[in-house]
This record gives C-alpha cells, structure tokens and sequence, in this order.
C-alpha cells in the first residue's frame, strides 16, 4: 500500500473552490495530459454517494482504468472516489489493485482569501506474493509513488489555474 497528499493554495475562496471541483466533468480530462477519458455509468448526480464513474489514464506512462464509486461527498469541502479493482498493464503484464482519492478544500490558515486544495491518493496492491512483487515493482524500480505525486500535482495546478483566471 502506499498513500500520500499533495496541496496546493489557490487565491479564491472555498466556495469557488467547490464550484469548480464539483464540476469533475468539466475539468478531470483537461487536468492533466494522462487522462484519457471519464465515462459516468449511471444516472446520479455526479457528485452523489453511489455515483459510479469509469476512468481511462496512464500513470507515469503506465496504462489504467478504473470503474469506480464516489464513496463519500461532504457538501462544500471534499469528494471521494474509490476504484476496489483498478486495472493496469505494466509491459504487457496486467496488475489490479484497489484505489482511491479525496479532494478536500479547506480555508488556508494564510489568510481568509485564500483556500487549500488537496488530494490525497492511495493505492492497496493485491495480496500475497504477486502483490509484493507488483508493490516493489511499482514503487522502487517504476518509481511510481513519485510519478503518481507528479500526476496530482498536475492536477492541482491545472485547478489552480482556471480557478485563479475566472477571479
């Protein structure tokens, strides 16, 4: 398993923080040059618990997708998005593994015009043998935990970005 949160400061205030974020269809693709596609499955709100959304990326290079459900939503400050069976192909050999994100807006301590973003990723490899190994894998000699990083990061100035520019 590995874990880890990237933040951002954007100068907005948290309301149009979450304006934007809730808006995962009108940014998620754009935010980052690895997002292949976003697919809703299902007629719900898009930020409703229960909302299950299909997603196709690449993680520093390496192919995925993953079906998966919005886990939780506190109105206003964070969403969650949890995928149990993400689905990648490392050099041909495929690999699944359970994952997951929230997105919390909280006002920064800075100043009251300020807001923080954050996303805090996750990953749970499968278990036994072939989930060390694909940990190890991934982790040391892909450096993936680091990729991964940069990918959040990405989005989280792309957010930054566009909420900043309508201001």
């Amino acid at each position: 398993m590995f874990e880890f949160t990237e933040t951002i400061s954007i100068q907005a205030p948290p309301a149009a923080v979450w304006d934007v974020l809730r808006d995962i269809e009108g940014w998620w693709l754009a935010s980052n040059p690895e997002h292949e596609s976003l697919e809703r499955l299902d007629d719900r709100d898009i930020l409703e618990v229960g909302a299950q959304l299909r997603v196709r990326e690449r993680i520093g290079g390496i192919p995925g997708e993953a079906t998966g459900t919005i886990s939780r939503v506190e109105s206003g400050s964070a969403v969650t998005w949890e995928a149990p069976q993400a689905r990648y192909r490392w050099f041909g050999m495929p690999a699944t593994m359970g994952e997951g994100v929230t997105w919390r807006i909280e006002p920064s301590a800075a100043d009251a015009v300020t807001t923080d973003l954050s996303a805090q990723v996750w990953a749970v490899f499968p278990p036994g043998l072939r989930g060390r190994v694909l940990e190890a894998a991934f982790t040391r000699l892909f450096r993936g935990v680091e990729k991964d990083r940069k990918h959040a990061r990405t989005e989280l100035q792309y957010l930054k970005d566009i909420i900043e520019q309508t201001r």
